[in-house]
């Protein structure tokens, strides 16, 4: 076990630790950064830094390693990982992404005088660890970690029964809603593809979710418990973490500047040398930019401008599409989702691993906002108040059907926001919003006011272009199969479909909830029997959340009854 010592540095954001590295530079020796990012948008990557410690200390010899530089010919870093301890001594500062988290160890002795993390969140909390151990000798190390972490798994569940359920329901509605739109018997589909790693996955995603919660409290345990002793680093001067803050900002926002229009400047590629590059794993900047632009092109239909690289790297695809679908596009979605099913099921030779599977269809969460009827907020110049009856009536809605909006959206609805915190949450989803227009109404009676304005973000022009290229696939599709008859309008059973899951077991918060089993119904079989003889009309509590038995293909949920905890199905019970 170590004895060594980490020295944990406080604050909303890492510009403390940056402070102390500065200072332990500026006396000399050699250090390890290690990131949890890597891009040049992020502040705190290895590209930003990297350019932000070359402008202060020009003579310092830096190493970038990440994925990019590692993978690129005309780097220093490329190839490196299999002789590390080599090249390493080479350089003053290394700063590393989590290409170094596992599958290396640095056992150069006599080098580093300091291992230095920034880990925003994104990482799990083992790799953060694993991550300060690769350099084994004894050495200061220093870190600084976001309070609560940035991603989860699946819906974010901490228990293994509430990710598996989730995903389970989201399979059940998925493959009902595609047999709906093709009017298709998919009972074939193997919906069981390898149940222990489904397991695994839980177990592992459970814990992750947790850790999120409380991010720097779970990798501060995870150090102690690998033998490190944790110390409070000493408040910094607020001068010297200002000029921080301004030197990393301003190298940051000129690298990524930068980077855009060297993407959009890239010369146009054809499909062939796009495929060429896609195979291909050593690239130059240049290549990446150019595959970059190629990517950008055929995803939105559009002319690549610096503004259009700048929005997909802040997640405007998913959004836009979303939004597509659930307006201009929503006639070719079926087909959209059945495409992308029917790929699944090639490749997985009828089966699939629900994640995935799930990951994949658009469908539920388009009718989701359609049954929520979102677009009511989008007309112009209409004034908004959280008092208005159809925003109650809404909000209504949205808390009503909370656990089946955080499954498929991954957004948290709860009583306590106001109908438009609400909206905005899920407007968010298709990269809208309600601008605040004031405070109106009489002084006694103030009410704070929105409306919608339309953005002018060249949305309607990749719609159209959208639009031309499915409307194009659609006469295909028909032309080839004008023989076979038409399938079943899908707009009627798509909202009965939703309702199911809206109703399903998973879709309702039972946890705390006082119930009693159902009398008389001693015709379905012995197990009922046997409990009723056992518990009566007596009134229980449920324990947990429902989770799916699939052994008996049933929902079941544990209820403490006065003796003991019982699992009952969900079938049998009534609240009270």
């Amino acid at each position: 076990m170590s004895l060594e010592t980490v020295t944990t540095i406080s604050g909303s954001n890492p510009k403390n630790l940056i402070v102390a590295l500065d200072k332990a530079i500026a006396k000399g020796g050699h250090h390890l950064l290690c990131c949890s990012a890597q891009k040049a948008k992020s502040k705190w990557g290895t590209q930003a830094l990297e350019e932000r410690f070359r402008r202060k200390f020009p003579h310092l010899r830096i190493l970038r390693i990440d994925s990019e530089s590692v993978a690129d010919p005309s780097h220093a870093a490329m190839g490196c990982i299999s002789h590390l301890n080599e090249i390493l001594t080479e350089y003053d500062l290394v700063i590393a992404s989590p290409s170094l988290e596992t599958g290396v160890s640095i056992d150069i002795e006599g080098h580093f005088d300091g291992v230095w993390g920034i880990f925003q969140g994104v990482q799990p909390v083992n790799s953060v660890r694993q991550m300060l151990a690769r350099v084994r000798e004894t050495v200061d190390r220093h870190i600084w970690v976001r309070e609560w972490g940035m991603s989860v798994v699946g819906n974010g569940s901490t228990t293994i029964g509430g990710l598996l359920r989730s995903q389970h329901v989201a399979t059940q509605a998925n493959i009902a809603l595609l047999s709906a739109a093709d009017n298709a018997d998919l009972s074939y589909v193997d919906q069981n593809f390898q149940p222990e790693s489904l397991q695994t996955w839980g177990k592992r995603g459970s814990v992750i979710n947790v850790e999120m919660r409380r991010y720097r409290e779970s990798v501060l345990a995870g150090l102690v418990e690998d033998g490190y002793i944790i110390i409070d680093a000493e408040d910094v001067d607020d001068d010297e973490s200002g000029a921080v803050i301004e030197s990393v900002k301003a190298a940051s926002v000129e690298l990524y500047a930068a980077e855009c229009k060297a993407i959009a400047d890239s010369p146009t590629i054809s499909d062939a040398e796009l495929k060429k590059l896609l195979d291909t794993r050593a690239k130059t900047k240049t290549e990446r930019h150019q595959q970059r632009k190629a990517e950008l092109s055929r995803r939105y239909e559009v002319d690549v401008t610096p503004d259009l690289v700048e929005k997909d790297d802040d997640g405007w695809y998913p959004q836009l599409r979303m939004h597509y679908y659930l307006t201009l596009g929503r006639e070719f979605l079926n087909n959209r989702d059945a495409k992308r099913a029917k790929a699944q099921l090639e490749a997985g030779e009828n089966s699939i691993w629900k994640p995935d599977f799930n990951k994949g269809q658009l469908l539920p969460a388009v009718l989701l906002l359609e049954n929520l009827n979102l677009l009511q907020f989008l007309t112009p110049e209409v004034q908004l108040r959280g008092s208005d009856e159809k925003m109650l009536e809404f909000k209504a809605l949205a808390v009503q059907h909370r656990h089946v909006i955080k499954n498929y959206l991954n957004v948290s609805i709860s009583e306590k926001l106001t109908p438009v915190a609400i909206a905005q949450k899920l407007l968010a989803k298709i990269d809208l919003k309600l601008d605040y227009v004031g405070r109106l109404g009489k002084r006694e009676n103030r009410e704070c006011v929105y409306r919608f304005v339309a953005p002018d973000d060249q949305r309607d022009s990749i719609f159209r272009q959208w639009f031309n290229r499915d409307e194009a696939f659609s006469r295909e599709s028909v032309s080839v199969s004008n023989n076979i008859s038409t399938t079943t309008p899908v707009t009627d059973t798509t909202s009965q479909i939703l309702e199911e899951v809206v109703e399903s077991p998973q879709g309702q918060a039972w946890k705390g909830l006082k119930l009693k089993l159902q009398q008389g119904l001693d015709s379905i079989g012995s197990s009922y029997s046997e409990l009723i003889s056992k518990v009566g009309e007596a009134v229980g509590v449920a324990d947990s959340e429902p989770y799916w038995n699939g052994y008996l293909g049933q929902w079941q949920v544990w209820v403490k009854f006065a003796d003991e905890c019982r699992s009952v199905v969900c079938d049998w019970l009534v609240a009270v």
